[in-house]
């Protein structure tokens, strides 16, 4: 961009993939990340609306952000065959109070309103994102919270975030990298 002197305002993150040479670039996007960016701006103790003044003004470098040291566990209800042949309108029910009440966030995505549910359409539906001091209670809330969200024909990863498959993953990648 600079060396075709265009200036970009906004957001930019890079997608890696780990290899036995280094981490490498696969893509590059102008745009917020999901679910990377559930996990970060509900940790965000700075003024949102602020910082995005700062990029467009050009302070940004001069802004000290402030983000809470906590740890976020994000977890996808998505239909069932997500990914292959998605069940389309199936009902799917959220306590909203009971989700709240674990202290974790909802964040709605790709649903259709109906008369006190949801129904699924092909994408994911919605996401759990836990919060707390260490990741295994972050992962621990999530759960909670997903046991307020019912339907017959979804889905959710209960192993992301856990311990067993954090170590599985960094294990890999040691092999991976020869370690």
């Amino acid at each position: 961009l600079s060396r075709e002197k265009s200036r970009y305002i906004g957001p930019i993150y890079g997608q890696f993939m780990l290899t036995a040479d280094g981490p490498r670039i696969i893509e590059i996007n102008a745009r917020f990340g999901d679910p990377e960016a559930m996990n970060v701006l509900p940790l965000l103790k700075t003024d949102f609306i602020e910082l995005c003044s700062t990029m467009i003004d050009g302070t940004l470098c001069n802004k000290q952000i402030k983000i809470d040291k906590k740890s976020t566990v994000c977890k996808y209800v998505v239909p069932e065959g997500y990914g292959f042949k998605s069940m389309v309108g199936e009902k799917i029910y959220v306590d909203e109070e009971g989700v709240k009440s674990t202290g974790s966030k909802l964040f709605y995505a790709s649903v259709n309103k109906g008369d006190g549910y949801v129904t699924t359409t092909s994408s994911r539906s919605l996401a759990v994102v836990g919060i707390a001091d260490t990741l295994r209670e972050a992962e621990r809330l999530c759960e909670d919270a997903l046991s307020f969200v019912r339907g017959d024909h979804i889905f959710i990863r209960h192993d992301i975030g856990t311990e067993d498959l954090i170590d599985k993953r960094v294990k890999h990648m040691r092999q991976i990298r020869g370690i």
